[in-house]
């Protein structure tokens, strides 16, 4: 591979210690630079005459220059994680080595497993879930949770990667957070959840509802249902984030479901994350279909 072709398969940039590897010397760097063929864009890296500054071109501007993994934010926003893009770029480099990053990147000096980098379309990141928790640790409380709840959901993580997590690395800056986090993931989750939600009716004057409410059928339990409005035949499911990564449990809930919309039952479901984050969603889908 020359190193034309490694420029095309980095965005358009390339770095000296690349060209040089390529038999090109210290002299024709400058000539192609005089030509205008390759344009210096940073300390030790060019950029291909007419290739566009992309964003991916960003990208590996970073690593090239730090010999790092792109990490935390822009990893996440590479994996779908994230829908957002953050504001500056996050690499992953080794404790002792120096480098001299690019303006608006984000250097992490942590412990990153070859184990966990992966290429992402070429470009060196962490794995999804050490992204996933990476974030976890690094994002403020209620940010967290919203994606605990979603990566729990999607099975980008388990419990037991936060507990690995805590046993692997402890002292971390987050570790805090991921331990709270943990515990809202334990078999105790869905029942703070569905105190949750009975504080919150209780609060808001929504009368007429039962907790744990049987649903018998021929003299056969069917379903007990979270929170129940009987007069209007409305469930309320809470799903706490551990019964997203329970299989079993998310197929008998799903048993139960289609068996209460057949005894003509109109059934809601709630996560932790809705109940934390969004509860005024919460009330006025409830009195919405109360009314």
């Amino acid at each position: 591979m020359n190193w034309r072709d490694i420029a095309r398969a980095q965005d358009g940039v390339v770095s000296r210690l690349q060209l040089l590897g390529r038999g090109v010397s210290p002299a024709a760097i400058g000539r192609l630079s005089a030509r205008g063929l390759v344009d210096r864009i940073a300390h030790g890296l060019y950029l291909v005459g007419g290739a566009p500054a992309t964003y991916r071109a960003q990208l590996w501007v970073v690593v090239l220059a730090t010999d790092g993994v792109l990490g935390y934010g822009t990893a996440a926003e590479l994996w779908g994680v994230s829908a957002d893009r953050a504001d500056c770029v996050h690499v992953i480099v080794a404790h002792a080595r120096r480098v001299t990053a690019p303006a608006r990147t984000v250097v992490h000096r942590v412990g990153l497993p070859a184990t966990e980098v992966r290429a992402r379309d070429g470009l060196p990141v962490s794995t999804r879930a050490r992204t996933v928790v990476d974030q976890l640790g690094a994002l403020p409380r209620r940010e967290a949770l919203r994606l605990a709840d979603r990566a729990l959901q999607r099975q980008w993580i388990t419990s037991r990667d936060l507990e690995r997590w805590l046993r692997e690395f402890p002292g971390r800056p987050g570790n805090t957070q991921l331990r709270w986090l943990l515990s809202s993931t334990s078999d105790g989750a869905a029942a703070e959840s569905e105190r949750r939600l009975h504080r919150m009716l209780h609060q808001a004057g929504v009368r007429g509802w039962q907790a744990n409410h049987p649903v018998w059928v021929d003299g056969e339990l069917v379903a007990v249902i979270d929170v129940a409005l009987v007069a209007a035949r409305i469930a309320i499911e809470v799903d706490g984030m551990a019964y997203h990564v329970d299989v079993d449990r998310f197929r008998r809930d799903r048993w139960r479901q289609n068996d209460l919309v057949s005894l003509g039952w109109k059934v809601l479901r709630f996560t932790w994350a809705d109940l934390t984050d969004r509860p005024g969603y919460v009330l006025a889908r409830i009195r919405r279909l109360a009314a």
